[in-house]
This record gives C-alpha cells, structure tokens and sequence, in this order.
C-alpha cells in the first residue's frame, strides 16, 4: 500500500478548431495567370501560392518612377538656383523678396518628391501584390478559382482557405461545479494534462495541455469553456 495523489479526471465532449484560419483572397484586381499549389498541399508562411497579371502594375511603376525621377531633377535644379540666388542677395544683387520666392520654390519641389515617392511606394506595393504568397503555415482546402479568371479583392470566396493543423486546439466545457478544480491549479501555476480519444473512448488520440480558461460561465448550461493546445504531429486531430 502507497500513499500519493490521485488524479482527478474530468471528461466532457471536445470540439477540434483550428487556431488559425485564414480566407487567401487577392488584394489587387486581375487576371489570374498561375496557381502555384495542389489543394489539401501543406504550404509555409510566405510560400507562393498564385500570380496576377503583373504588367498593367509594372507600367504604373515605371511611370511613377519615370515622374519622380523628374521631381527629383527639378528639385537639384531649384536647390542650385537657390545657393545662387544667396550668393547674389549677399552682394546685394538681388532682392529679399526673389530670394524668398526661390527659398518657396525649393519647398514645393521638395513636397512634390515626397508625393511623388508616395506614388512609388504605392506602385511598388501593388505590384508586389500580384504574387500571393500564405500569410500563416497550414495546409490548403479546395481551389476556388482556376486560372484564366478575372479575381477582385471582393471576392466573398477568395482563392483558398488555409487552417493551421500544427499546432491545433479543442474546445470543450466542463459544469460549473467542477470550476474549481480547473481554476485553483491554474492560478497556482500548474501546467494541466489534457488528453483528445476518439468518440469510442477507446484509443487515445494526442496529450496536450490546458491553454485558456472563459471569463464567464454559460448562464443557458451553466458550463465553463476551456481551450488546449495539441502539437498534432501526426495530424490525427482533423
């Protein structure tokens, strides 16, 4: 005979979700040239996943390039006139009133290359834009658009959807009666167990850990819920 703590389990029906999920759409209007990935692909944060027609965006770019590379030639041009001018009004050649429409001049020209680089950094945004890389790792659903269409940034369906299986999370609930036994170990810094079987209760699917509790219970059922978190390596949790 030992003596040693027993543990307390509690069991409830869980709910597999994602931490993650995120509609892909584009953010410029376009043809869709090429879709880069299978669907149900496992894709990286930053991986490719299609292309919109570049050029009409490469043209405005050159464009915005070609009127700020005029700004800024403006700009030097206005910027030598104005070390003349001081030059000129030191010896009294010319009037405080021309020096100080030269000094107004070099500050609009300065405001034009500000916007005019705004200019280019929106181009530039834009036409980075039609590469549509994933913003979270995860792996892909069904393809909704094919290649050939003509996509907005409106569309309600997007390209595809990615959701986050590693790591991934359960919801579940247990009855207010048994909160403080969820509640007390937490504040006391306790790491607690928490174990996904399948609905057989006959094999046991992952071991995770209890990540967060509600800040409420449910008044209708009188239930608290809980989130853990399982590594789902083998993606046995869907």
């Amino acid at each position: 005979v030992t003596r040693q703590n027993l543990p307390v389990h509690l069991r409830a029906i869980g709910t597999v979700v994602p931490l993650n999920t995120v509609t892909v759409r584009s953010r410029v209007e376009g043809q869709l040239l090429r879709v880069a990935f299978e669907e149900g692909q496992e894709v990286t944060q930053g991986q490719l996943l299609a292309e919109i027609d570049p050029l009409p965006y490469k043209i405005r770019l050159n464009q915005m390039e070609a009127g700020q590379r005029q700004n800024l030639s403006q700009l030097t041009t206005a910027r030598a006139d104005l070390e003349r001018f001081i030059q000129l009004h030191a010896q009294t050649l010319m009037t405080q009133q021309q020096l100080e429409a030269q000094h107004s001049l070099v500050a609009e020209r300065e405001g034009a290359v500000a916007a005019g680089q705004a200019q280019v950094d929106d181009a530039r945004r834009q036409f980075a834009y039609t590469k549509i890389e994933a913003p979270i790792p995860g792996r892909l659903g069904l393809r909704q658009v094919d290649a050939g269409n003509l996509v907005r940034p409106g569309d309600a369906g997007g390209l595809v959807v990615i959701t986050q299986t590693r790591p991934i999370a359960v919801m579940f609930t247990v009855p207010e009666i048994d909160l403080q036994k969820v509640v007390a170990p937490i504040r006391a810094g306790e790491q607690l167990e928490v174990e996904a079987w399948d609905r057989s209760e006959q094999t046991k699917l992952a071991s995770g850990a209890l990540k967060t509790v509600d800040n409420q219970i449910d008044l209708a059922t009188g239930t608290l819920r809980l989130k853990a978190e399982f590594a789902n390596a083998d993606e046995r949790l869907f």
